[in-house]
């Protein structure tokens, strides 16, 4: 009897794993910047500053956590990717918006692709650390990768952008 139960256990298990989506995930770590003391400070201000953004760090690291976060950064990912064209991702998207057309989206065609896009990204502040890790899950691992890479791509071309933009405005 005990046999026959743990035999139809695993058949069921077996025909989980045969029947379910494969499912894929890709994840990156991104760690912060902290701005090093300058060499041209020698004053005892330079160590209180540099003590200050340690300790301002574990803050830092969250605003960091949801930028990546943001609907902003999701929206051009899933623009710049076509994710509302990949099967992997879209679910039952051009079946529910026909008409969709991405340089005027209706807002809840827009929902939609957000929602599916922050179901799937999982993004962790690692304790202890100045690390974030970025993970991403579809049923196609290549487009998984794209997300992730694309997710740090972007940030990082804004990041820039805002640093020249800070520079100019001094």
């Amino acid at each position: 009897m005990f046999f026959l139960i743990e035999g139809g256990l695993l058949l069921l298990c077996l025909l989980y794993c045969l029947i379910a989506p494969s499912q894929y995930e890709a994840s990156a770590k991104v760690a912060l910047r902290t701005s090093p003391a300058s060499a041209l400070s020698l004053d005892a201000a330079g160590g209180a500053l540099a003590a200050a953004s340690i300790l301002s760090a574990p803050l830092q690291q969250e605003t960091l956590a949801n930028y990546f976060r943001s609907d902003q950064l999701a929206w051009k990912v899933i623009t710049d990717l076509k994710l509302y064209q990949a099967v992997a991702f879209n679910g039952r998207f051009e079946h529910l918006f026909p008409g969709f057309r991405i340089d005027t989206p209706a807002p809840d065609a827009q929902a939609y692709l957000l929602e599916r896009f922050h179901k799937r990204l999982s993004v962790d502040v690692l304790p202890r650390s100045l690390v974030l890790e970025i993970r991403f899950r579809t049923r196609d691992a290549a487009l998984s990768a794209d997300v992730v890479n694309d997710l740090i791509r972007v940030y990082g071309q804004q990041d820039s952008e805002a640093r020249v933009q800070a520079t100019v405005q001094q």
